[in-house]
């Protein structure tokens, strides 16, 4: 079905996380977002980033439907002297800009201070959306003075705030209780995760793809597990891919005698990513909190089981499209790996990849549609 473009619409994107050269990966859903609003709509992405006496110097980057303005600031001195030099470069960059008709704000921390400049320059519509864990009511995150000022501000001037799932939304409602919240997930390329028949073979496969956050992914619950499915079969295999320094895990493996069933590998691009899913017999997540969860979304594209917690998109996983297990719970993840080695649940590829249409990229860009309809005249 043709896309009905609206080149006239500029949307300026704004986000507090956002990839660096330090860090290629963080925040790479503000770049894939601009991607899909950039199919219907005129999208610029500005971000600051701080530098070694930089004052003020900035590039523009055509890229693949969007545009993109890298604006570099003196990154030296004190912590009210940087904040000072990086608005004078907000500013700089907004000077750039023709016409704004709506800003996207994307994860409230540490940078909405800057969606609210960017509201009170243009005076256009501002959707504030949120990626984040820290409203989730376990974190272990603080909110200073100046966090809870910039949130209730947001919760002002936000023409819409929006959650990227459901779980998500119930936290985030809390904070905002008279504001209405809306659903709007990140989208996948479905075009890349596509199915494919699956080699039977007398080892399972196990997949894991995260950062191997300790705090939020539980890789130690991981291997523990494995660990005790080594004392019911040998017959399986778990691929951890992670963009980060994975070694403290792999010599935790190596100290619970079950590194031989782990293979660590990455970082990798995210195309590189597909022909892990499709060699798997199940995708395992055993995290404390997901806000959304892309990886969830990647799996069931290719048609692959998942075995998770109840976070993110996962959260009240229905048993046709995985299985649920209980947070920490070492024995309730082992019994689950357990039954895919056995065969004792068989799923229908066909009927995963139709959920995963729910994440596709038609899909929530016609969500996306629909919000800025209603609010962009």
């Amino acid at each position: 079905m043709p896309i009905d473009v609206n080149k006239q619409t500029h949307i300026l994107l704004l986000s507090s996380w956002y990839p660096t050269e330090k860090n290629p990966f963080l925040g790479n859903f503000v770049q894939r977002q601009a991607q899909l609003l950039g199919q219907k709509y005129s999208v610029t992405v500005i971000h600051t980033v701080a530098s070694n006496g930089a004052q003020s110097i900035s590039k523009k980057l055509e890229h693949n439907g969007y545009s993109e303005i890298v604006i570099h600031y003196n990154g030296n001195g004190h912590i009210l002297a940087r904040k000072r030099q990086e608005r004078i470069a907000l500013l700089h960059a907004f000077k750039q800009l023709k016409n704004v008709d709506l800003i996207i704000g994307n994860v409230l921390l540490p940078k909405g201070w800057q969606f609210l400049i960017a509201k009170k320059i243009f005076q256009c519509p501002l959707f504030y959306i949120e990626h984040g864990s820290y409203f989730h009511q376990n974190s272990v995150f603080k909110w200073s003075r100046i966090h809870r000022w910039i949130r209730k501000k947001i919760g002002k001037k936000a023409t819409a705030i929006i959650a990227v799932s459901e779980v998500l939304k119930v936290d985030m409602q809390r904070h905002f209780p008279k504001r209405k919240i809306e659903v709007v997930g990140n989208h996948i390329d479905s075009e890349l995760f596509v199915p494919k028949k699956k080699e039977n073979t007398s080892i399972t496969q196990f997949l894991h793809v995260s950062t191997l956050d300790p705090y939020t992914k539980n890789p130690k619950g991981i291997i523990d597990a494995c660990k005790l499915l080594l004392d019911e079969t040998d017959q399986f295999k778990l691929t951890i891919v992670c963009d980060e320094d994975s070694s403290v895990w792999m010599s935790y493996a190596e100290s619970q005698n079950c590194s031989e069933k782990l293979k660590f590998i990455g970082p990798l691009e995210w195309g590189e990513l597909t022909p892990h899913y499709q060699n798997s017999d199940a995708f395992v997540l055993f995290s404390d909190y997901e806000s959304f969860s892309i990886v969830i979304a990647e799996a069931w594209s290719t048609g692959t089981p998942v075995i998770s917690t109840s976070v993110g998109i996962a959260s009240n996983l229905e048993d046709k499209f995985g299985i649920q297990v209980q947070k920490q719970d070492l024995q309730s993840l082992k019994t689950a790996m357990l039954s895919i080695i056995n065969g004792e649940k068989v799923f229908d590829p066909v009927q995963i990849v139709s959920k995963a249409a729910e994440y596709n990229a038609a899909t929530i860009l016609k969500k996306w549609t629909k919000l800025i309809k209603k609010h962009v005249r």
